[in-house]
């Protein structure tokens, strides 16, 4: 099981080399028959990003997330309140990292991020 964030999601997809060799193996290695799992975050932030101007889809957010949904190896993590009261205490400048961190801890899985400031956080195993 591994936890994408939305960056590494969207190079996952897109077949980009951005995604690091171990990332990339990391998440693969969930093909098939394990868990890749993405947070409802993103669907906040893709379509954040697209109304921005930031991020070029195909098709809505709405329906670029609704087949991202269908994939079999993929499963949706919520962002709830007890999520939440995790997150807030958190030593992080951003609340989308809080989040994403929570989550990791909540699943006890490692995130996949090629942000060096949680990777120096040292509150989740993360995987670049």
């Amino acid at each position: 099981m591994v936890l994408l964030d939305t960056p590494s999601l969207l190079w996952w997809i897109n077949r980009d080399n951005k995604l690091s060799p171990r990332a990339l193996g990391a998440i693969e290695a969930e093909r098939p028959g394990g868990e890749i799992i993405v947070s409802t975050l993103s669907a906040y932030q893709i379509a954040r990003w697209v109304h921005e101007g930031r991020l070029e889809l195909s098709m809505s957010p709405a329906d670029w997330f609704a087949r991202l949904q269908a994939a079999p190896e993929i499963t949706l993590a919520p962002i709830d309140a007890p999520l939440a009261l995790q997150a807030a205490p958190l030593p992080l400048a951003h609340a989308a990292a809080r989040l994403l961190i929570a989550q990791a801890r909540r699943l006890n899985c490692p995130l996949i991020t090629q942000n060096p400031a949680l990777a120096g956080a040292g509150l989740a195993k993360i995987i670049w």
